[in-house]
């Protein structure tokens, strides 16, 4: 058997540190950067308006669905002290925004607050981002439609085709009501 040293007052002080100081201590894990990114960006918010983005994301529910099917937020300028919120609408439906502008500026500053846009420029032209279309609710098909492969004369396929375009008109007037 070997016989242990006797130990030294220096390994004696060595062991005590070791058994205060053992390891390392473990890496705190990284604060959520959606936490930091709050900090710093509700100031701004609030100093400088809501961005375009926002208005984006809400604008069916800022300007409501017929309205906004028809054009889409595309900036907010500084122009000579006032904010002023761009718009890209499609075609002739600028005529109907310009008319407008006076309620959509109204329910733009009720989502953005104070500093909100003060006027509005509508510019013509294809949006960049189409809205997605609302799913449309289908009916089975009528029997007009079922036979409409099987008819082989030409005086059956005028009249199935008449047939489909009175139901279309009809379903159409009635949600139009």
């Amino acid at each position: 058997m070997v016989s242990k040293p006797p130990s030294s007052t220096l390994e004696r002080q060595a062991r005590r540190f070791l058994e205060t100081h053992r390891g390392r201590r473990s890496i705190r894990a990284a604060p959520p950067a959606g936490r930091a990114a709050e900090r710093i960006l509700k100031p701004l918010a609030r100093r400088f308006g809501v961005g375009v983005e926002r208005l984006v994301e809400h604008w069916p529910e800022i300007v409501g669905a017929r309205l906004a099917e028809w054009c889409m937020p595309e900036a907010i300028q500084n122009a000579g002290g006032n904010r002023v919120l761009v718009i890209r609408a499609r075609g002739p439906a600028a005529a109907v925004l310009q008319a407008e502008s006076r309620r959509i500026l109204e329910r733009v500053r009720l989502f953005a607050g104070e500093r909100s846009p003060t006027r509005l420029r509508v510019l013509q032209g294809a949006t960049r981002a189409p809205l997605p279309a609302t799913p449309k609710m289908t009916k089975p098909p009528s029997a007009s439609q079922v036979s409409e492969g099987v008819e082989q004369s030409l005086e059956t396929r005028l009249l199935s085709a008449l047939d489909r375009f009175g139901h279309s008109v009809k379903s159409r007037n009635a949600t139009d009501l």
